[in-house]
């Protein structure tokens, strides 16, 4: 059984979902002629638009494009400047859409019919990356009601009635786990348990009850006794049917003890064990369900993480690696993002679409078969932020992976085990090596790598083993964890008053000795260890404590620029009063490169290709004894590393790396003992200040200016929040949507 990463209750789910709801199961953009504000409802795939008829275009698509219309008009959707995006609810399924006119989505259904005719899945997936939505997907797909709208609900589709194996064929059951939420008693919890399993029957009677010739399906379970599962499944092998079941956030029973916590502060701490709640949940619900297993053809699970319900463990499980389409069904793939920014932006800058989103590769056999996905949520947030002349609500989608960052401790002896130290260890070295286990349940006072992993925290590389950062947001959440620690710790209280300094004097020989003093530190407590630190990723950790607030725009270990440059912001961002608008922070660039110690010893020993930690100390020590060496004795050691033209290892000379007159600062350590600094011979162009502010001085250059533009910024506060108001009116939901 392979397991993946998915989501538990969507965390920016505003209201409980019921277990008969259906959800949408694509991506999704209404586009309205009106604007009006409508009802704002909430999906992870969904984003309403509404536009006016003035200045709207059509919209210009790929010719390769997945972004689909989905109506059968041969209109295209309208968008234009004035364009508001409203996050869908929950609530909303699939019916719901197709009732609309002029959607536009990600066509995600062709991974369907990879499907076999009989499976049992696993999906594990993050949060916020469509779990619910394609579980929903396939609801409706399989649906023995749905064969007279197929057609209708299907058009334009790559699933549509052409070679479309085993549709429509099964009555579909679908359980939601996600309201259960664990924290009381054994008996309350198998109340919130049956109550669940009830509302889903009911509306499964209700919807089925001329296919199993049921009279009156509202007194069904009042008018007879025994497991309400078990008599369901006896009416179905009677109706000479077979099942579609789907069980959305199997693990919630489990991890909503974790995430529900501070709905809970006044409560006493459950004294319920996790071996509990899975006994009940085997007793009350898997056992039943896989009794069922004669007439249940297809069983498809989600979750976020692995939770080891006993009853489970004997089920003969299809594995994820045999249908590669099921790889990317949650998530956007990079084209599907670009294609869906291009329908809904004038001028999409995908370069920072890619940047802010991250991407993901899951856990397969083949990780170079398997093209990475964003997350969906992500990226539908990132087109809001950019297009909306609105403030949105922020919402953080990482909540879930918040909250356990928030109990790592700091340190851990048993390196399976997640720690602020590992992840302080991620950002400087780059990566974490992890064997992914998915044989252990989810413990939440022993939280291990994968369990981040699930939660959204790193890209997984199958083949070497390692867990990298790729999302941006990910690495702004762990520095507001780790950056007071790693100040602390290396004696960094005053490097704000450094990095200043070294601003307005226009030098950056202070930045560089701090850097290589905890590059040293760093060094020392590597040794033994996989991997060594890096040049980008002490600048994050450093220049971590001093961008209190963070700058996410700007991180170093994430999106170098060629030739590994990056971007180091020159200034905190600053306002003129409070909640005023910040301003714009002008970057250095520079380039940071790192020649590792391991590649040096093989440049003075190239056949020693496994050097011992004994080895690699003492010539750490050799160089740092080098300190009074004259800097061209140094330039002339050699260095072992791996040739992308050559297509094999070569030996080249240290001061290869540097030149002589560099167009920017270039920073070369070498085997983290010592840190080589070549600046541009001519001046390199200040980093501007806003025109209305004197850094150094700490004035306003022309305070009759700056009166001026804060009367103004006034006066665009005001009319913004009166307009706000109007267009808002009596509808709250459509208020609570902005600020």
């Amino acid at each position: 059984m392979l397991l993946m990463s998915e989501t538990t209750p969507s965390v920016a789910q505003s209201q409980p979902s019921s277990s008969s709801a259906k959800f949408v199961p694509f991506h999704i953009l209404f586009t309205s002629l009106t604007l009006v504000v409508s009802t704002c409802i909430f999906s992870i795939f969904a984003i309403v638009i509404y536009a006016s008829d003035t200045g709207s275009k059509r919209v210009k698509r790929h010719a390769h494009s997945v972004v689909s219309p989905f109506t059968s008009s041969d209109r295209s959707s309208l968008v234009s400047s004035d364009l508001r995006l409203v996050l869908p609810r929950n609530s909303d399924g699939f019916n719901d859409f197709c009732a609309q006119s002029d959607v536009v989505f990600i066509d995600k259904k062709s991974c369907i019919l990879e499907l076999p005719e009989r499976f049992r899945y696993l999906l594990l997936r993050p949060p916020q990356f469509g779990k619910s939505a394609f579980l929903s997907t396939l609801s409706e797909y399989y649906n023995i009601q749905g064969a007279d709208e197929f057609q209708e609900h299907f058009k334009n589709l790559s699933v549509s009635t052409q070679a479309v194996p085993h549709r429509s064929q099964h009555l579909s059951l679908t359980f939601a786990l996600s309201d259960i939420d664990a924290m009381g008693d054994i008996d309350d919890i198998g109340a919130q348990l049956d109550f669940q399993i009830i509302n889903a029957l009911d509306g499964f009677l209700i919807e089925y009850a001329t296919e199993l010739k049921l009279d009156n399906p509202d007194s069904f379970f009042r008018s007879g006794s025994g497991d309400k599962l078990t008599r369901v499944f006896d009416l179905v092998r009677a109706s000479s049917h077979t099942l579609s079941v789907g069980v959305d956030d199997y693990d919630a029973p489990i991890t909503n003890r974790t995430f529900r916590t501070l709905s809970h502060l006044f409560a006493a701490p459950s004294s319920v064990s996790s071996a509990e709640i899975e006994s009940l949940v085997d007793r009350s619900f898997w056992l039943p369900l896989l009794a069922g297993s004669d007439v249940i053809d297809k069983l498809f699970l989600t979750g976020t993480f692995s939770v080891k319900y006993p009853a489970l463990q004997d089920v003969s499980w299809t594995d994820l690696k045999d249908v590669p389409g099921l790889q990317t069904c949650c998530g956007f793939t990079e084209d599907e993002a670009v294609d869906l920014a291009c329908s809904v932006l004038d001028k999409p800058d995908l370069t920072e679409l890619r940047r802010s989103c991250g991407k993901y590769v899951f856990p397969v056999q083949d990780t170079d078969s398997v093209e990475p996905v964003l997350p969906s949520r992500q990226v539908i947030v990132k087109l809001l932020e950019t297009n909306n002349p609105h403030p949105v609500r922020k919402e953080n989608p990482f909540r879930i992976l918040t909250e356990l960052v928030g109990r790592l401790p700091l340190h851990s002896e048993n390196p399976r085990e997640a720690s602020l130290d590992g992840l302080i260890e991620l950002i400087w070295s780059g990566v974490i090596d992890c064997e992914l286990d998915c044989s252990s349940s989810f413990d939440a006072a022993a939280l291990r790598w994968e369990d981040l992993s699930h939660a959204g925290a790193f890209m997984c590389d199958r083949q070497s083993k390692v867990l990298r950062l790729e999302n941006s947001a990910v690495l702004d959440l762990i520095h507001s964890f780790i950056d007071t620690i790693f100040s602390q710790r290396h004696g960094l209280d005053t490097f704000s008053d450094i990095w200043d300094s070294c601003n307005s004097a226009r030098t950056v020989e202070p930045v560089a000795n701090v850097v290589s003093s905890v590059f040293r530190d760093l060094m020392r407590s590597s040794f033994g260890t996989k991997h060594e630190p890096t040049l980008p990723g002490v600048f994050e950790l450093v220049m971590g404590t001093y961008e209190q607030g963070r700058n996410p725009e700007h991180p170093k270990i994430l999106f170098p620029l060629p030739d590994g440059r990056v971007e180091i912001p020159a200034h905190l961002r600053r306002a003129p009063y409070p909640n005023a608008p910040e301003y714009s922070t002008d970057v250095h660039i520079w380039e940071l490169k790192t020649l590792t110690l391991r590649g040096m010893l093989l440049g003075a020993n190239p056949n020693d290709d496994n050097p011992t930690p004994d080895a690699l100390e003492k010539l750490y020590e050799d160089l740092l004894r080098s300190e009074e060496e004259e800097e061209e004795a140094l330039l002339r050691r050699t260095y072992r590393q791996w040739s992308e033209a050559l297509n094999a290892m070569e030996t080249v000379q240290v001061g290869s790396f540097l030149d002589d007159d560099p167009v920017v600062p270039q920073f070369l350590s070498v085997g983290g003992a010592r840190i080589l600094l070549r600046v541009p011979s001519k001046k390199p162009q200040e980093p501007l200040q806003d025109e209305r502010y004197d850094g150094d001085a700490g004035e306003y250059f022309n305070e009759e200016v700056y009166k001026a533009f804060v009367a103004e910024v006034e006066r665009e506060e005001r009319a913004k929040m009166e307009r706000l108001k109007n267009e808002a009116g009596d509808d709250d939901r459509d208020a609570d949507m902005y600020y």
